[in-house]
């Protein structure tokens, strides 16, 4: 019996879809980024292999570009070696370096293991998002030592300053991508590593838990993301427990919105505020980074 004729034809995006008579698809509008992995683990060589955010989704991590549905995005594939013959057009357009023990079976789909997918996310992404995808691994109890140790063996990982910078403010204590948004925003301004989920007691022996801290100098940012801190009911829970914390054990906390990440400059500007005037002492050549990162966020906007 003939095999079929398979045909591949490229999206405008990058994404490929498989054609073909009697070939099972699914479809390219609507279908879940996992039935369209395993439709595509079934049909392609063994070599093609779902990566970086499509392969971070199998392993139930979003890390997806905020507001992107998942049966919108297109299936990310990578193959191991040097391109092919531009002769015959490879199915993929990533060739990398991509050794055996980094590739794993999850639910019928050949994907990146959690480890390399975590590097190659935070290798790939834009920035915050990078940060964001690394703190969601770390939390899932990927290592960063592992990650470290993983990128010395592979070309175009070994020596890269972004991702060496990426995989050191990584931080498992981050509780959602807007935390670590902010984070990272805060380590590239030139501030100090803030604590992550720093405790604070409560009244009547209860706990409050600040999402990013410096615990010596009570102040903390806390990102106030639209699912959990919206309404009334949220918003006045939020300033009770905020007050609460200013008078009974000194914290001042700032509030962070979702236009962090577009204008992040007064927020910069009043966690640096906050920090003087609980007596931090930075070095002269911190003030300097700080100053002209500030400004520089100025001018942009």
């Amino acid at each position: 019996m003939d095999a079929p004729t398979l045909s591949w034809t490229r999206d405008t995006d990058g994404s490929i879809t498989p054609t073909g008579p009697g070939i099972p698809v699914a479809s390219p509008m609507g279908a879940s980024l996992m039935a369209r992995a395993r439709t595509l683990s079934e049909l392609l060589p063994e070599e093609a292999v779902v990566a970086r955010r499509a392969a971070a989704w199998i392993w139930g991590l979003d890390v997806l570009p905020p507001g992107v549905n998942e049966a919108d995005w297109a299936v990310e594939l990578i193959t191991p070696g040097p391109p092919q013959d531009p002769t015959h057009p490879p199915v993929t357009a990533d060739h990398v370096d991509l050794p055996p023990e980094h590739v794993r079976e999850k639910a019928g789909v050949r994907l990146t293991s959690p480890p390399r997918t975590a590097l190659d996310c935070a290798r790939w992404l834009p920035r915050p998002e990078a940060v964001a995808a690394l703190d969601q691994f770390l939390r899932l109890g990927v290592k960063a030592a592992e990650l470290t140790a993983m990128a010395r063996g592979l070309p175009g990982y070994r020596g890269n300053k972004r991702l060496r910078e990426i995989l050191r403010i990584g931080d498992p204590g981050a509780a959602s991508p807007g935390e670590s948004w902010t984070r990272a925003a805060i380590m590239r301004a030139g501030f100090p590593h803030p604590s992550t989920q720093v405790p604070v007691p409560g009244p009547q022996g209860r706990w409050f838990y600040v999402d990013l801290g410096y615990p010596e100098f009570h102040v903390g940012m806390e990102y106030d993301g639209e699912r959990h801190h919206t309404g009334p009911t949220a918003r006045a829970h939020d300033d009770r427990r905020r007050r609460w914390l200013a008078k009974e054990q000194g914290w001042e906390i700032i509030p962070v919105t979702k236009d962090f990440l577009s204008r992040p400059g007064p927020y910069l500007e009043a966690l640096l505020t906050a920090l003087l005037t609980h007596g931090w002492k930075p070095a002269d050549a911190t003030m300097e980074k700080i100053a002209a990162h500030l400004s520089t966020r100025t001018r942009r906007h």
